[in-house]
């Protein structure tokens, strides 16, 4: 019969080889870590903007019922105007369109209203539901999103 002791004799040091494995590792998984955010692979996402904004009116110009859509800056960070995209969808007829405020204002801030002509994509008639949804492209979230009744 084999004593124990034996056995165990032969492993005694692979408890401290091990840690050192295990903490070369962590080491080396923060290193690359810490190199990613250096060096630009590791990107932190962009915080989307907050602004409160709300519909100032809507008309639609004869006889076509194309629909313009005048949006109000009430409060919040200004909106620079190549980041920012306005949805416009008729929830109704499923028209929509996509329109950029560069092509409109410069920068949307406090207290500017912006009318965004929808160029014959989105029409309305009396009782239509219409959704603006203003969009920061950089972090891809939304800012606002407008529901109301077309009168």
């Amino acid at each position: 019969m084999k004593s124990p002791k034996k056995t165990l004799k032969d492993e005694e040091a692979v408890s401290p080889v091990i840690g050192v494995i295990l903490m070369v590792a962590i080491t080396v998984i923060m290193a690359a870590i810490v190199a990613g955010f250096v060096f630009g692979v590791i990107q932190t996402p962009q915080a989307t903007p907050t602004a409160s904004i709300t519909i100032d009116s809507m008309s639609t110009t004869s006889p076509d019922d194309n629909l313009t859509v005048t949006i109000l800056h009430q409060s919040g960070d200004t909106l620079n105007a190549s980041d920012t995209k306005v949805v416009i969808t008729n929830l109704g007829t499923d028209d929509s369109t996509e329109v950029t405020l560069f092509s409109i204002t410069d920068d949307f801030k406090t207290g500017e209203r912006v009318p965004i002509d929808t160029g014959g994509d989105v029409t309305a008639t009396s009782g239509d539901e219409i959704e603006v949804r203003i969009v920061d492209t950089p972090s891809g979230g939304t800012v606002s999103q407008l529901t109301e009744t077309y009168q």
